[in-house]
């Protein structure tokens, strides 16, 4: 045996071993001490196995459908069924079980009947009655009748009743045997009966798949009576081929009182059925028809295994009995073809719901033994084999010829209670940590264990843990068990006695400043056996083995309790309503801008109001999500309500209130965050801030939760524009020389260049203009003697031309520059050409040009200019002086013209006076009367004075 278990199943004792606090693996079927018996090779042994007992002895039967019988010598390969027994068997041997059929050939059973073993497969099927010291049933499904040899030679199948005892006294059953039926195909002729047998009770069932050319039927031979009984469809030609009978059962369907025949039709219509008989009137009668695919029984769960592609899991299902003493049977199911025909068998546990969905185990034959072939083809449970009190488990692996017993460890039930407080009241510390007063409470475990068969006393190893969700999540305790140091977890042993409580006493403190006060605080204790002394006297064959704790569904061996910090609430579900609030503030310099200018504001401060308008709100927390452009600096408060953390470099976390944020209060405080870094390839700034407690909040108040706050950017530029021209004066007329202007080709004109610079301090381009399609202009009057004198004396002072005054038309260029650096300087060159001769025919004879140039940034670049910064006009003037000098002819008809008027003039004036009588007064008179009345004046003054 020691060489069957080879290196595999060290490595698994050494994986069991590694075993620790966590999900269960394997359950309480031992795989370190496997009862393996042996065929001979290439009898498909193992094909079948049954678990059998009588008075104290326990056997496994195996069938062997392909071996040679020691009883019946004479018969080609017919099987047999072999008996190996499980006590004071230390070689594992196996010996064929005599059936009492003897060793004749074409034995005479019936008046057509004449019986043919060679190749019958003898124990291809094997069940036992239900009931303590049941009897057996063997059954081989290719027994052949050759009484019509030369027509037809007919497989109706033979099954045996073998006694308790397993004694030679068996009774023989051909239920698909007729007299003078000979007929290959009709009716029962090809039954193949046997090939599926259960025996319940007084009702031995045989499944029969080849009758009515396959399309099969369901025999049932009741001892009591001595009938057989079977299911024959009204409609069978167009139901050939659907195999029914090819499994075979019996349950309790209607009431818990009848017992009903359940019979597999794995071909029916393609998809399979099952039928669910009654026997009344002589026959089976179908109450039920199950389709595969959709059926009128509803689908409770579904068992997968592990899911393996043609792994032909359910090929083999057991009923174990109840394995684990929970009071729920328990079930195995094989995957003979699993990981490449080696085999694994799955082991379902039983609960007050049916079958617990999730395995407890998966048993592999290579870890039983790497030369297992086919695992799990047949199974065999329910029954106690060595004497511990718990069913246990055989399984055959027919393809390497080899059957493996497999037995229940016992099972202890471990009993868990955590005493903790109801509630902690966090705003009245009751206990001292030295410092300060903090917040405590006593936790107490407490202990007990029972189970069939485990010993009087155990060793316990737990780890208990405070909060211990929070430490799954990987966050930090918030309370910490006092012991030899604060920890939150902490290791111990304990001894147990049977039935005995057993309690430890723990002194749990709560930590400082704790903010999240919603969320229940568990305590988790997880356990496992330690060292423990096995009841009962150990024997070689079958030592004593150790105990397991009892599964839990797959979850991990745990038991928890939880306390949660109170809470006042006026409402039922303590709804909070928290109100959120803010703006965004600039400097106290830029408080009255719309706006954030790049570069020049360095940090900007987002001021927030969070009120509570519901119950008392735990845990109540801002959250500031924001582009990873900018960075938080401080946050600001009057009073210390609030403390907040950067989580990420794009998302801040702030706790408002310290345990909880009171009904009908607030808190402000603001957050600084720096702008420098900023790149502007954002229109704006914006910041999301939402509000959230652990309290339940409806949905109607949920709106001001949340807050976007965004503030524009742009570029703040000082654009400054200056300018020059050259020359800044010139002289034109006819009597200037012309050289010193410019004449183009095929020109006459004269032009004066003159150069226009402009010096932007801010930003390349380009300028359009609009070009003088008629540069040489010369405007023509008529010239006589008389227009050249008027033009002459009607010469004014001073002309401006200037675009800003209406009524004068400009020529404007615009230049769109590139964008610059800082205090980048670019230059505009403008080169004019001024016609002269259009200036000779102005009447001023000082024309003065008005150049005017204005900056300005683009709208659509989010650029506005700094206000009160530096002009971003500028102007440039130049003067044109007409140098008018008359011709010669000119100045004497001038002289001429002057003389004829200036006499015209004077005859004029002395005709005028003549006829007003000037010539005609007498002066004599008048001033001998001017000296008469002066002398009267004199007098009568000095009259005066004397008086």
């Amino acid at each position: 045996m020691d060489g069957l278990l080879g290196e595999d199943m060290k490595l698994l004792k050494l994986c069991v071993a590694l075993i620790w606090f966590g999900l269960v693996h394997s359950y309480n079927i031992d795989l370190d001490h496997p009862v393996v018996f042996r065929g001979t090779s290439g009898t498909f042994f193992g094909y079948s196995v049954l678990e059998h007992f009588h008075d104290n002895t326990r056997w496994v039967l195996v069938g062997a459908p392909q071996a040679n019988s020691t009883y019946s010598s004479s018969i080609l390969s017919p099987g047999a069924v072999y008996k190996c027994r499980i006590h004071s068997n230390p070689e594992k041997r196996c010996t064929e079980l005599d059936l009492g059929r003897g060793n004749q050939r074409g034995k005479t059973c019936g008046k057509t009947c004449r019986e043919n073993r060679d190749n019958e497969w003898m124990g291809v099927s094997l069940s036992r009655q239900t009931e303590g010291n049941g009897s057996i049933l063997a059954c081989a499904h290719r027994w052949k009748n050759i009484h019509y040899e030369s027509d037809h030679i007919l497989p109706h199948g033979a099954c045996y009743i073998i006694p308790p005892n397993l004694s030679r006294k068996t009774k023989e059953l051909l239920p698909c045997y007729q007299e003078y039926k000979k007929k290959y195909g009709e009716e029962h002729g090809s039954c193949q009966a046997g090939i599926a047998g259960h025996f319940s009770g007084d009702l031995v069932v045989m499944g029969a798949p080849g009758s009515y050319y396959w399309t099969g039927t369901v025999k049932v031979y009741n001892l009591k009576d001595g009938k057989y009984y079977h299911f024959e469809d009204s409609i069978i030609g167009p139901s050939h081929y659907r195999y029914l009978g090819y499994a075979v059962a019996t349950g309790h369907f209607t009431q818990p009182s009848s017992l009903e025949i359940v019979g597999g039709a794995p071909q029916d219509e393609g998809i399979g059925k099952v039928y669910i008989f009654k026997i009344g009137n002589g026959k089976l009668t179908a109450i039920f028809t199950i389709p595969g695919k959709e059926g009128a029984l509803e689908e409770q769960q579904l068992l997968r295994g592990d899911g393996t592609y043609n792994a032909h899991f359910g090929d083999s299902i057991g009923s174990l009995g109840d394995i684990d003493d929970d009071g729920f049977p328990d079930v195995a199911i094989g995957a003979p073809n699993e990981n490449d025909y080696r085999g694994s068998v799955y082991i379902y546990q039983g609960d007050a719901n049916g079958i617990v969905s999730k395995y407890s185990m998966r048993i592999s034959g290579q870890t039983i033994n790497p030369i297992l072939r086919m695992f799990g083809q047949s199974i065999s449970g329910g029954v106690d084999m060595d004497g511990n009190s718990y069913p246990d488990v055989t399984i055959g692996a027919f393809m390497s010829d080899s059957v493996v017993l497999l037995r229940a460890r016992p099972v202890i039930t471990l009993e868990i209670s955590i005493l903790l407080p109801d509630s902690i009241n966090i705003t009245a510390p009751q206990c001292h940590d030295g410092i300060q007063p903090v917040n405590c409470l006593n936790v107490t475990t407490c202990f007990r264990f029972h189970g069939k068969h485990v010993p009087g006393e155990i060793e316990l190893i737990y780890n208990l843990t405070a909060d211990a969700l929070k430490k799954q999540k990987g966050l930090q305790a918030r309370v910490y068990i006092y012991a030899s140091e604060p920890v939150s977890q902490i290791m111990e042993k304990i001894e147990l006695s049977s039935r005995k409580e057993s309690c430890k006493h723990y002194f749990v403190i709560v930590k400082r400043e704790v903010k999240d006060v919603i969320t229940p605080i568990v305590f988790e204790v997880t356990y496992n056996l330690g060292k423990h002394l096995i009841a009962g006297k150990s024997e070689k064959e079958f030592p004593a083995l150790k105990p397991i704790l009892r599964w839990r569904k797959g979850q991990k061996l745990a038991q928890q309790n939880q306390t949660v910090f109170e809470r006042n609430c006026l409402s039922e579900d303590c709804a909070a309503d928290l109100q959120l609030r803010g703006k965004l503030l600039l400097s106290s310099i830029d408080e009255h801008k719309p706006y954030l200018a790049l570069g020049g504001v360095k940090n900007i401060s987002v001021n927030v109001t969070v009120r509570n308008a519901g119950d008392d709100a735990y845990d109540t927390n801002v959250y500031f999500n924001f582009t990873e452009e900018v960075f938080f600096i401080k946050m600001w408060q009057k009073e210390k309500s609030t403390s907040c953390e950067l989580m990420e470099s794009d998302f801040l976390k702030c706790s408002v209130g310290f345990p909880f944020m009171r009904s009908q209060s607030k808190h402000d405080f603001s957050i600084i965050f720096d702008t420098s870094h900023l790149s502007g390839e954002q229109e704006s700034l914006e910041f999301t801030i939402t509000t959230q407690s652990g309290n339940v909040e409806r949905n109607e108040s949920l709106f001001d939760n949340t807050l976007i706050l965004t503030m524009p950017l742009k570029h703040e530029v000082d654009t400054a524009i200056t300018g020059s021209i050259s020359p800044t004066s010139f002289i034109y007329g006819d009597s200037v020389d012309a050289s010193k202007f410019i004449q183009l080709e095929d020109m006459s004109c004269l032009f004066q260049p003159f150069n226009l610079t402009f010096q932007v301090e801010h930003e390349r381009g380009n300028c359009t203009y609009h070009r003088n399609p008629e540069p040489c202009f010369i405007p023509h009057d008529k010239e006589n003697i008389f227009h050249t004198i008027f033009a002459f004396f009607t010469k004014s002072g001073r002309k401006v031309l200037d675009c800003d005054r209406p009524g004068r038309p400009c020529s404007i260029i615009n230049c769109q520059l590139a964008s610059m650096s800082k205090e980048e300087m670019r230059n505009i060159y403008v080169h004019l050409l001024l016609n002269t001769e259009i200036l000779k025919k102005d009447s001023a004879s000082v024309i003065q040009f008005v150049t005017r140039a204005k900056g300005m940034v683009m709208p659509d670049l989010r650029m506005v200019e700094v206000a009160g910064g530096l002009s971003e006009d500028a102007t440039v003037v130049f003067e044109a002086l007409h140098n008018l000098e008359p011709r010669g002819y000119v100045v004497g008809w001038i002289i001429a013209i002057s003389l004829f008027v200036g006499i015209l003039i004077f005859l004029l004036l002395a005709v005028l006076l003549w006829k007003m009588g000037f010539f005609r007064r007498r002066y004599k008179e008048i001033i001998e009367a001017e000296k008469n009345r002066k002398d009267s004046e004199e007098s009568w003054d000095w009259v005066q004075k004397d008086q």
